[in-house]
């Protein structure tokens, strides 16, 4: 992950948790974010994981994914699938 900024050997983040529109190719997989007006590519996804949440108080599951996007900026990015919505959940400075 040479695109992250680093403090201290800890990478800069900072929690978002906005919705997103997002286009998909392969069902679920992310290929562009709408992001101020325009759609940014995704370059490479990084990571994919599912996160249970608060599984005790009926929360959803969520597939998270960390991407690298055009401009070498890294985003974590979530599909609620109760909500069935793409939400930003962190960016990487």
């Amino acid at each position: 992950m040479g695109s992250l900024a680093f403090r201290g050997g800890i990478p800069v983040s900072k929690l978002v948790n906005l919705p997103l529109r997002v286009l998909e190719g392969e069902p679920g997989k992310p290929l562009k974010i709408y992001w101020q007006r325009r759609w940014v590519r995704v370059t490479m996804i990084l990571d994919r994981w599912y996160d249970v949440g608060k599984w005790w108080e009926g929360e959803a599951v969520k597939l998270f994914y960390r991407l690298q996007l055009e401009g070498n900026r890294v985003w974590e990015v979530f599909f609620d699938q109760e909500q069935k919505s793409w939400n930003l959940y962190k960016i990487y400075d």
